[in-house]
């Protein structure tokens, strides 16, 4: 089985193929993050230039606090 040298490690043809795939994925992926990242930063500075207010991420649901016990359920 041959091996290959990659930063003094012997690596086998399998690990040096995946290395090499993931090298590729990696190349790829970079400039469309970077492209999404920048369109996303766009349209937030355009949404500011025009005032609209942030999205609201927390909101109320429900403002009750625990359960109601039987005295006051009954009255008392």
């Amino acid at each position: 089985m041959k091996t290959f040298s990659v930063d003094h490690t012997q690596l086998s043809p399998n690990q040096r193929r995946m290395l090499d795939q993931q090298r590729l994925v990696r190349s790829m992926l970079n400039p469309v993050l970077a492209d999404q990242v920048a369109q996303t930063i766009a349209a937030l500075e355009v949404r500011k230039e025009q005032g609209a207010q942030p999205e609201k991420q927390w909101v109320t649901v429900s403002d009750t606090r625990g359960t109601i016990s039987i005295a006051e359920w009954m009255g008392f």
